[in-house]
């Protein structure tokens, strides 16, 4: 069966599923052609969409942020103008039976428990101080919220470590005679690169696990929807339904200041509600109905492609659907999430970029993370004895 016939085939469940209404055993049938569906061959880059520049924006930021490293400083990454084509007008097809699946699989998910807790890695790359070759860090984090006021909220972290990204820089590496740390001169130029660590060096060896009770501004606080903080009545408060919560959320953007960026305000709203939704999906502690509701909205949104299965970065298999953010007027990194539609939870989130080395070598820098854990649990957190 080939693509076009399933997608015509799959119709009526797609257009019953945008309102709600399809059955789970039409999304288990939905699911199982999209699982058996020819690999798509991966793109490395996605055409940019004029006009999406929204990471230089102040009051977007927030709705954009991306996860660095605490230790490392402020920076700016650059990626090479990309030829102006037009996207799609909406989700391409695959893409919406992917996300629309998603939908009513984490309907199923449980509604509560006594913490909402989220474990993620993230991954990040950057140049050694030379600029010869990759780096890999990483380092895992727990963040445990309780509702009730007899329990705490816990923040857990460990930094995993740092090595060469691929062969080919530890084949460098190894020529520059292995070290085990890096440290970075202050007035390093960063213009190709995430952010350089400012203070201590980085070290190849993981650390310590250390744990940190939140309190003062956590107090109430259910996390953040796209770097935006929410409190459990907020939370609550959401609509379940698509219609009602994309009107929610577009009421919230629409109460940004977008004018006077010189940029696209129409592109950036409807950007920023991708990202909104995107929020939720990827740790926010609302109900599973709201979940399956912005995967439904992210079904009808412009400029997300379906590249077929793929690892993500912790070795898990899951469906990837790309987008493209304009990081400034003509530079754009491209975004992969890795989602897995038989439990409508979101894998991964990967950001790829490219770094000119001082060898002439063209490079993908990535920046991911990974969603280990998601979700209401009666466990409590397994506390190592560092604390603070």
């Amino acid at each position: 069966m080939n693509n076009d016939q399933i997608f015509k085939d799959r119709a009526r469940v797609l257009d019953e599923d945008l309102a709600g209404r399809a059955s789970t055993a039409g999304a288990d049938a939905l699911l199982a052609e999209i699982v058996s569906l020819e690999r798509v061959p991966a793109r490395r880059r996605l055409r940019p969409s004029p006009g999406r520049a929204l990471l230089g924006l102040a009051a977007a930021t927030a709705a954009v942020a991306v996860i660095a490293p605490a230790m490392l400083s402020d920076g700016a990454i650059s990626v090479a103008p990309q030829p102006s084509t037009s996207v799609p007008a909406k989700a391409e097809p695959a893409a919406r039976q992917i996300l629309l699946a998603a939908a009513v699989a984490v309907e199923k998910a449980p509604a509560s428990g006594d913490y909402w807790r989220t474990v993620t890695v993230d991954r990040w790359m950057l140049t050694d101080p030379t600029r010869s070759y990759l780096l890999e860090g990483s380092r895992s984090l727990e963040t445990w919220l309780a509702k009730r006021p007899d329990l705490r909220y816990w923040r857990i972290r460990q930094d995993l470590g740092v090595k060469p990204a691929t062969p080919q820089d530890e084949a460098a590496w190894r020529a520059a005679g292995a070290p085990t740390s890096w440290r970075y001169p202050e007035d390093m130029e960063t213009e190709n690169l995430f952010s350089v660590p400012s203070g201590r060096p980085l070290e190849a060896a993981a650390g310590e696990r250390t744990a940190e009770r939140l309190h003062g501004k956590w107090k109430d606080s259910a996390g953040d929807m796209a770097g935006v903080s929410m409190t459990w009545k907020e939370v609550r408060a959401l609509p379940s339904e698509p219609d009602r919560l994309r009107s929610h959320l577009e009421e919230r953007i629409g109460r940004l200041d977008l004018a006077g960026s010189g940029m696209d305000v129409e592109e950036a709203r409807a950007h920023i509600l991708l990202r909104d939704c995107v929020g939720i999906i990827s740790g926010l502690p609302a109900s599973p109905e709201v979940w399956a509701s912005a995967y439904r909205i992210l079904a009808s949104l412009p400029g997300i492609r379906a590249e077929g299965e793929t690892t993500d970065p912790l070795g898990r298999r899951g469906q990837a659907l790309s987008y493209q953010e304009e990081i400034e007027p003509g530079l754009f990194t491209r975004v992969q999430l890795v989602v897995d539609p038989r439990t409508g939870l979101l894998l991964a989130e990967v950001r790829t970029n490219t770094v000119e080395l001082a060898t002439g070598r063209r490079a993908e820098l990535r920046l991911s993370t990974s969603f280990q854990a998601i979700g209401w649990t009666d466990d409590r957190p397994e506390l190592p004895k560092r604390r603070s």
